[in-house]
């Protein structure tokens, strides 16, 4: 049996239309008592328009309370929604007086109807007949701006004939709607706000995702002759670029007019919590139930130690801004300071060249000469890099694709004609190109030199080089895979450029791999690999260490071996596709 006392006492006010909520929200608030009704902007829906000649009627499938004057709160949620299936028959009147009907008409080549700016500018006008006209609430979680264009057409006994167009955008519904961009991120921050309403954000601070952005509005002041920025709007949320994504509108007192961004996975909380806790202090009329206890939160009723404890975590708060403060201005000097290596990854031309110039001044070369500003009138190599026992030139570009034959050659002219300034053999040749720059680095061809390229540049005694080599050069370099000086020697290599680990032994790759890579099978030739040892693992993007556990020989452990078919057991997995090399004994022993 039901115990029927146990259901809620549903309250006179506020009376709340929840627009596109979820059900389990507005289950929620009825499970409190709240009368709450269920509304829509109507759902998005697939038009079956395949062919260039299709038309279909469509109509508004919007659903507000006929007496939304007499709400209180107004919450609107613009989340997207999954369109729903095309029916005919729910996009026909059934019944209809008058001899012109109006409808609107979805045609090719557009396949998704959506209704909500045409519905959101009817329930800007519904607001306007009366819920801004006292004490009411409008809470909003916004979404993208959509602007659709609509199709009419009037039909009569005749026929139907089309009418002109007009167009809506989605938040119509706001009153003196403010400019709104699309723009998508995570990472938000609470304005200056205190009070109630600055806690509750900052309980939630990080599960905000914001959709869009919204500018300052502004007024003209006759009397002084210029714009400033309405006094009666303030800025609750901001994204890293310091633009507003949540924000408190007052301009028609006294209604209020609340916009956060979208809520990740605590939305329900947080707006159980804004309506239980937050907003009946400040509005005792919109929640006369709350008011007989909303004395309790001033400090002349503090309970024992809260005044104490409200101190520290204002305290700690304070602390952890200036923290994360000195941290963020940390960050941006460190992107400063190693902007250089993503020029490496995006840039092109003069900045592209700058770029490597740094990289190969921190890789150890003293003499790096950057003709275009040392000989801009020479327009021939980008880089000259002065070397003890000769000269190595450096041809950059960056593009949007791959290398043709000719920008991998051009080079090698370069290197003969100083060749013959110099008198002497002793110029090397470098082609460094920051290819695909638009792709990110590992979804771009690796290398993206042909064969023939790359034999090509054997032949003519030049090397090859991406600027992504470059960029992973750096980090292996500073984890101890390989050493400036083996780096600088091998710019001077022909073909491909490679850079191998620095201080060891090529062991090649795995015959054959067991138990998650950590077993593998090796052929050992005249290398002393024993127990304890550092295998280096180079993978494609990563390079890391293993140790070696255990060696054994038809199956028997032994401490090392130097030649022969062994199977080798290690600390951490390997690929069969894994290039292994043995670190000197030296190396790890320093």
């Amino acid at each position: 049996m039901t115990d029927k006392s146990s259901k809620p006492q549903i309250k006179d006010k506020p009376k709340i239309c929840a627009i596109d909520l979820d059900k389990e929200i507005i289950e929620a608030l009825q499970d409190r008592g709240l009368q709450c009704f269920n509304g829509s902007l109507g759902s998005q829906v697939k038009v079956p328009n395949s062919a260039r000649c299709d038309t279909h009627p469509v109509l508004l499938n919007f659903n507000f309370p006929p007496n939304l004057h007499e709400y209180d709160i107004v919450i609107v949620d613009l989340q997207d929604h999954e369109p729903i299936e095309y029916n005919e028959i729910e996009h026909t009147r059934a019944s209809f007086k008058g001899s012109e009907q109006y409808i609107l008409l979805s045609s090719y080549p557009e396949t998704i109807f959506d209704p909500r700016p045409f519905s959101a500018s009817l329930l800007g006008k519904e607001l306007q007949k009366g819920f801004l006209k006292k004490e009411t609430l409008l809470i909003v979680f916004s979404a993208p701006q959509e602007r659709i264009e609509y199709h009419s057409a009037v039909v009569t006994h005749r026929g139907y004939h089309e009418q002109n167009s007009v167009e809506y955008a989605l938040y119509e519904f706001i009153p003196c709607v403010h400019t709104v961009r699309n723009k998508i991120g995570h990472n938000v921050v609470l304005s200056d706000i205190t009070g109630d309403i600055g806690s509750l954000i900052r309980n939630y601070i990080k599960n905000f995702r914001y959709l869009a952005v919204f500018e300052h509005p502004t007024i003209w002041l006759s009397n002084e002759r210029k714009t400033v920025e309405r006094s009666n709007f303030l800025p609750l949320l901001f994204n890293s670029d310091n633009e507003i994504v949540g924000f408190v509108d007052f301009l028609f007192q006294p209604t209020m007019i609340f916009v956060f961004p979208q809520i990740v996975n605590k939305k329900k909380e947080f707006l159980l919590e804004f309506i239980d806790e937050t907003l009946p202090g400040i509005f005792p009329k919109i929640f006369p139930y709350s008011e007989q206890f909303s004395w309790l939160k001033a400090d002349t009723y503090f309970l024992p130690n809260q005044a104490s404890l409200l101190s520290r975590k204002e305290l700690l708060y304070n602390e952890y801004t200036k923290t994360l403060a000195k941290i963020e201005e940390e960050i941006k000097e460190n992107q400063a300071k190693y902007k250089f290596l993503h020029d490496l990854l995006t840039e092109t031309d003069e900045q592209l060249v700058k770029s490597v110039e740094i990289f190969f001044k921190w890789l150890g070369f003293t003499n790096v000469i950057n003709m275009d500003e040392s000989n801009p009138e020479i327009k021939e190599e980008d880089l000259q890099l002065i070397l003890k026992n000769g000269l190595l030139v450096v041809e950059i570009k960056g593009i949007g694709g791959t290398s043709k034959d000719s920008d991998c050659s051009q080079v090698s002219k370069i290197k003969y004609r100083r060749s013959k300034e110099r008198n002497s053999f002793d110029v090397s040749a470098l082609y460094l190109v920051n290819h695909q720059r638009y792709l990110p680095p590992d979804k771009r061809k690796n290398p993206p030199f042909t064969e023939q390229q790359i034999a090509d540049a054997q032949s003519d005694e030049r090397g090859l080089l991406t600027t992504y080599e470059l960029f992973k050069l750096y980090f292996k370099i500073e984890e101890g895979f390989v050493t400036k000086e083996d780096a600088r020697a091998a710019l001077l290599k022909y073909g491909l450029v490679q850079f191998k680990p620095s201080n060891a032994s090529l062991l090649g790759f795995p015959l054959e791999v067991h138990h998650k890579g950590k077993v593998i099978i090796l052929n050992i030739d005249n290398l002393p690999l024993r127990e304890g040892a550092t295998i280096i693992i180079c993978n494609d993007g990563t390079w890391f260490k293993a140790e070696v556990l255990e060696i054994q020989v038809n199956g028997k452990k032994v401490e090392s071996i130097v030649e022969g078919e062994v199977g080798v057991k290690l600390s951490h997995g390997v690929q069969k596709t894994s290039e292994l090399w043995l670190q000197d004994i030296d190396t790890r022993n320093s």
